[in-house]
């Protein structure tokens, strides 16, 4: 089924609403996963506005997390949101997706960035009993952690020692105390950010989760292989204003996270597994004892 018929009378409805302007479509979808399109509107041959048409549990989800935090310079504000949620229209963020060390800069310096202007404007949400990912939540934040961890058992299975997830396994318990909990956007992976110059600029494609500020913090930081360092973990943490534990804590996390996203890695046969494989060596050496 083409998506064109409707796409055209989504702009022309945006149009006649006054939302957008006069605007070209780029034909094909800038981003294209699990049924999500993400369209570019041009105006004078420039990108201006963001077209993303998705499931509406999808859609209603990322409104949500965009509206939540207004203040936010790294989360492009929502222009108009589906009544019946199929679809969100957003700002085009200008710049480079951050695919490489040359695009990114130093991790420690979008990190810092990603903490003050974004990790620092989190607020609690503590209603409801749901943790881990909204649109397929978990009971609570160990089951979240057990079902992520199983998933990277499951895709590590002959490329790492069986003792070294026995031995992750180990940090579910003291990980398994949350604390607060806050709407987090769920997916701080620097892949999908955007850079201009080597600046932070936007930080996309949101998951929203459930769940403790560190996630966020951790998963950003897990999400390259380059400086992977206590040094710019710790430094990145100090900024922090919700701080839940000490730093054996947040090498704890980061030692979940980090073998999780191996597990990712290995799953798509990136190109970088090999990186992370290489970081681990020293990490593996914290794990606690079997």
């Amino acid at each position: 089924m083409t998506l064109a018929p409707r796409i055209y009378a989504t702009i022309q409805h945006l149009f006649m609403k006054g939302i957008i302007e006069t605007v070209e479509l780029r034909e094909k979808p800038e981003s294209e996963e699990e049924g999500k399109r993400t369209y570019v509107l041009t105006a004078d041959g420039k990108p201006k506005y963001s077209l993303c048409m998705d499931a509406p549990e999808n859609i209603a989800m990322a409104e949500q997390l965009h509206k939540a935090y207004p203040d936010s310079p790294l989360l492009p504000k929502v222009l108009y949101a589906d009544p019946v949620k199929g679809y969100l229209v957003q700002p085009y963020v200008e710049g480079a997706v951050g695919q490489s060390t040359e695009e990114r800069g130093l991790k420690k310096v979008w990190l810092t960035a990603l903490v003050v202007d974004l990790l620092n404007r989190y607020e609690m949400d503590e209603a409801g009993g749901k943790w881990g990912r909204l649109t397929e939540p978990s009971s609570s934040w160990s089951e979240f952690n057990e079902r992520e961890l199983s998933k990277a058992r499951e895709n590590l299975n002959g490329l790492q020692p069986a003792e070294d997830c026995e031995r992750v396994a180990l940090l579910l318990e003291p990980l398994a105390e949350a604390g607060s909990k806050y709407l987090l956007h769920g997916h701080t992976d620097a892949h999908q950010f955007v850079f201009r110059k080597k600046e932070l600029v936007g930080v996309l494609e949101p998951k929203p989760t459930a769940g403790p500020v560190l996630y966020d913090l951790v998963q950003a930081f897990c999400s390259t292989p380059d400086d992977l360092s206590l040094e710019t973990l710790f430094d990145a943490y100090s900024r922090l204003d919700a701080k839940n534990g000490d730093q054996e804590r947040l090498v704890q996390e980061a030692l979940l996270r980090l073998y999780c996203r191996m597990g990712e890695h290995a799953a798509a046969s990136s190109a970088e597994l090999n990186e992370y494989l290489a970081a681990w060596q020293f990490w593996r050496m914290l794990l606690p004892e079997a």
